[in-house]
């Protein structure tokens, strides 16, 4: 998606850490902002070795965006919206149930869908998608640090005990584990398909205003229709959209 250059990082004297900050809006869409600038300030050592052209697969800029990209997530993160979605679950379209947690990081909310669906006795399918290598190979190992803080804080009580502790690390315990692609999801990889539930939560906020759009459409028209799109608490879609606030639950809408 081509970004106009004024929507870039702005000038900051140094014409490599401009470079990056516009090839990472073209690339990822992520918008300016004093975190972004804060992490391109402490990846300068990568900036010299960018490619001329932008590409999420040439070694520099995979790198970059690796560095730069935030990636804040937990266990059951937000867990009313998520027991709101189970539900839901069983009139969701699709079985199995195909989930989407779209810019997925970490993997603690892919690895939350997988165990909350079992949970409730649905069959499903659970997709994590995520830019950022590192990320997604921690998503894929599926162990996390116990804390302090309690890496567990947040997940309900009934759903404990799927979790298993070794040596200071918290093992989700689901049946059927998540699957993990490295994906852009301003142009997400063919065959992807369609979805009863997409989770695209606190990842548009870093955004550019276009790219926004740009990932809301497309994941509109991956839901299968009555399937539910769950946003962060200050992300909504366009009115032109064909989706649906649902009642009640602040943050969840459904497709048309």
């Amino acid at each position: 998606m081509p970004v106009p250059r004024t929507a870039a990082f702005p000038p900051s004297g140094d014409a490599s850490a401009s470079r990056a900050g516009e090839g990472l809006a073209a690339l990822a869409g992520l918008a300016p902002s004093a975190v972004l600038q804060r992490r391109l300030e402490r990846a300068a050592p990568l900036l010299p070795a960018l490619e001329t052209r932008p590409d999420i697969d040439c070694p520099g800029w995979a790198a970059l965006l690796d560095a730069v990209t935030v990636g804040e997530t937990r266990l059951f993160r937000a867990a009313p919206q998520l027991l709101a979605l189970r539900g839901l679950m069983p009139g969701l379209p699709g079985r199995p149930l195909r989930l989407l947690s779209a810019g997925c990081s970490s993997g603690e909310e892919a690895w939350s869908l997988a165990l909350l669906a079992e949970g409730a006795g649905i069959e499903a399918e659970v997709l994590g998608l995520d830019i950022n290598r590192s990320a997604l190979a921690a998503a894929a190992a599926g162990r996390y640090p116990a804390g302090p803080p309690d890496a567990l804080r947040e997940v309900p009580a009934p759903l404990r005990p799927r979790f298993q502790l070794a040596d200071g690390w918290v093992l989700p315990g689901a049946a059927r584990p998540p699957a993990f692609l490295r994906a852009n999801l301003l142009a997400p990889p063919p065959g992807l398909g369609r979805f009863g539930a997409i989770l695209c939560r606190n990842v548009l906020i870093y955004l550019l205003p276009t790219a926004r759009d740009t990932i809301l459409r497309d994941l509109a028209g991956r839901l299968l229709p009555g399937g539910a799109l769950l946003l962060g608490p200050t992300e909504f879609p366009g009115p032109d959209l064909p989706l649906r606030p649902e009642p009640g639950v602040h943050g969840v809408w459904r497709r048309l």
